[in-house]
């Protein structure tokens, strides 16, 4: 029974929607960061040199970069279980069976990490592919096979451990523990640099912490080649220098024993995920959303002076939304129905929209980021609100209907977006004028995801999982035009922004298409069944 539930809980995860578009993005951000030299820029460049692309030097760097997608996105992809079985009715039942909570969570912890080593193998797959095509030298599985069990699995152990503790607690189980996960992934990352702080003169113990291995392999990297710095992700190069070699030997026995210990690391979370597992108790999950806290009561008390007069003001938009006629007022509802839901990230997006006016020209990509990672938040669930709280039959019942909600929905995400950025954009389009237009271009790429992702997963973690590690990229000045999608870095060039307008543009079309689609489907499925139906 026990072999049974682990395959089940991966089969359940595979048959997402979420999990193609999540491998889809891996592998296009792999195969984006692996540049031509021909271009200048090369995937690791030290000392103006760049290392050849072999596959020692390939699975390293693609590696890097996929560790930092999996750990973000493997916590979004794994968990969501316990919200199912609610939804679905099978709680009642998973709660009688003869199954210890041990077991239940074990199940479910091995097969969210075996689902995410599978993407990780099909991805590793992709790379072996991109070594042919791009790679100079012989494919060698090995390195690839390395980095795989002691680089990726560690952080996806945790991905998984963590996932599951979301889900076994109740106060974690809807966006608070989507929001907390996110501010953790942000402190792995800052990891790095404290434990560099000292320099890279060796690896140290403190680093069995660092469970995605970046300080570990920046380490280990460092005294492989015996370079104080290297540059991984896209960086210029001397074409006149000679081209380095990634030597052998980057796994030493050291590095092993850290891995071996991060992955150890990696499952403390499941030990407070059995003390803490409600089991489906209804006292222990309505606490989820019923049950507050003390501090986050005192949180909203002092909150409350400033909030109070903004949800007044969002509540008179969305009265004024039902005396504006047509198209108008149904766009104005759906705005001011997203600020309503989330106030906080209408404060934060508010704040953001007034220091845009004051910031200096320096800092005003800062505050771009901030305001359109709190932009982002907020639509992730513009549509798959719909099917979480079960309205969608009522909502497409009003006008407009069904044809119109999905594309209305992302256009009325863009119009929260342009204005949120409005200021910025206006003094973009002063100095930098094709940076406006990268914004521009990005938020209508985005606000067609949003919709299009939470139609077809019926789920916002994999939008949001993908815009917030977007823009991390974006912030980290890559200069490959195609990763600076809202034009934060200022490396789009006018293709880039043509490219992400035609494809928003074209999502926006998806959308309008797909409730004609599906009854032309539902039409042809009627038409089988009067057929087969028919008596000869």
């Amino acid at each position: 029974m026990w072999k049974a539930a682990v395959l089940n809980e991966w089969r359940l995860r595979s048959r997402r929607v979420s999990t193609l578009v999540i491998l889809l993005t891996v592998v296009a951000v792999s195969w984006l960061m692996v540049l031509d030299p021909r271009t200048g820029r090369a995937t690791m460049v030290t000392g103006g040199q760049r290392i050849a692309y072999d596959s020692q030097a390939l699975a390293f760097a693609t590696g890097v970069m996929a560790c930092m997608l999996f750990g973000l996105a493997g916590f979004y992809l794994a968990r969501g279980r316990s919200q199912e079985d609610l939804r679905c009715g099978t709680a009642a039942v998973l709660a009688a069976t003869p199954v210890t909570n041990v077991q239940l969570l074990g199940a479910r912890w091995l097969g969210a990490f075996g689902f995410l080593m599978s993407l990780g193998t099909a991805l590793m797959l992709t790379l072996w592919v991109l070594q042919l095509v791009r790679g100079e030298g012989p494919l060698r599985p090995v390195p690839y096979l390395q980095m795989l069990l002691l680089g990726l699995a560690p952080g996806m152990m945790m991905c998984a451990s963590l996932a599951v503790l979301a889900d076994a607690w109740a106060p974690l189980m809807r966006k608070r523990g989507d929001a907390l996960y996110w501010v953790f992934w942000i402190a792995q990352l800052g990891f790095m640099p404290a434990m560099l702080s000292g320099g890279a003169s060796g690896l140290s113990g403190w680093q069995v912490l660092d469970v995605q291995g970046l300080s570990v392999w920046v380490v280990a990297l460092s005294r492989l080649m015996d370079v104080g710095s290297v540059s991984i992700g896209g960086a210029p190069f001397r074409a006149g220098l000679p081209v380095l070699h990634m030597p052998e030997g980057l796994w030493s026995r050291e590095l092993v024993a850290l891995r071996v210990g991060a992955m150890g690391v990696a499952l403390l979370p499941l030990l407070p995920a059995v003390l803490l597992f409600h089991r489906y108790a209804p006292d222990r999950v309505k606490g989820a959303g019923a049950g507050r806290g003390r501090a986050v009561a005192v949180l909203q008390w002092l909150s409350r002076p400033v909030l109070a007069p903004m949800r007044w003001l969002f509540g008179q938009l969305l009265g004024l939304s039902a005396r504006v006629p047509g198209l108008a007022g149904r766009l104005l509802a759906d705005v001011s129905l997203v600020l309503l839901s989330q106030p906080v990230l209408a404060l934060v997006m508010t704040a953001c929209v007034a220091a845009s006016v004051a910031v200096p020209t320096s800092a005003l990509p800062r505050v771009m980021a901030l305001a359109l990672g709190a932009w982002g938040i907020a639509v992730a669930d513009v549509s798959s609100r719909d099917w979480q709280s079960g309205t969608l039959g009522m909502a497409s019942a009003t006008a407009g209907g069904a044809p119109e909600r999905g594309w209305r929905q992302a256009v009325a995400a863009f119009g929260l977006g342009v204005i949120v950025g409005a200021p910025a954009l206006l003094r973009l389009s002063v100095e930098a004028p094709l940076r406006a237009a990268a914004c521009l271009a990005g938020l209508l790429f985005f606000s067609a995801g949003a919709a299009l992702l939470g139609r077809l997963t019926r789920g916002a973690r994999t939008f949001l999982a993908l815009y917030l590690f977007s823009l991390y990229l974006g912030l980290q000045r890559t200069g490959i035009a195609a990763l600076d999608m809202l034009g934060v870095s200022g490396a789009a060039t006018a293709g880039s922004v043509a490219a992400y307008a035609a494809a928003g543009g074209l999502g926006v079309l998806a959308l309008a298409a797909m409730p004609r689609m599906a009854r032309g489907i539902s039409g042809i499925s009627d038409v089988s069944r009067l057929i087969g139906t028919t008596p000869r």
